[in-house]
């Protein structure tokens, strides 16, 4: 029984030691948890933003390939117009005659 006094103190230290790695490990545990939320978060709204250029982009590169498809119709219908007024020139101009 006399060693009782000696090492009640000793046992009740090593558990305050080990509640207070308890308590600096759950708090370092909830600061790194905040901090990773933190940057997915970040990473999250950075995605965000590109996925806004690739829908403008997209956009874009729709409006181009209309301008590209409507040009290639004015052109198609050009060169019909310029074969018709080639055969009407035809018909009114004289033919050259060789010498």
């Amino acid at each position: 029984m006399a060693d009782e006094p000696s090492t009640k103190p000793t046992i009740e230290t090593v558990l305050e030691r080990i509640i207070a790695f308890e308590n600096r490990l759950t708090s370092r545990s909830e600061q790194f948890e905040k901090q990773v939320t933190e940057r997915f978060d970040r990473v999250d709204e950075r995605f965000a933003k590109v996925d806004d250029r690739f829908d403008r982009l997209d956009n874009e590169i729709d409006r181009v390939a209309s301008v590209a498809h409507s040009t290639k119709a004015e052109m198609l219908t050009l060169r019909a117009d310029f074969r018709e007024l080639r055969a009407h020139l035809r018909e009114v101009l004289p033919v050259p005659q060789a010498s």
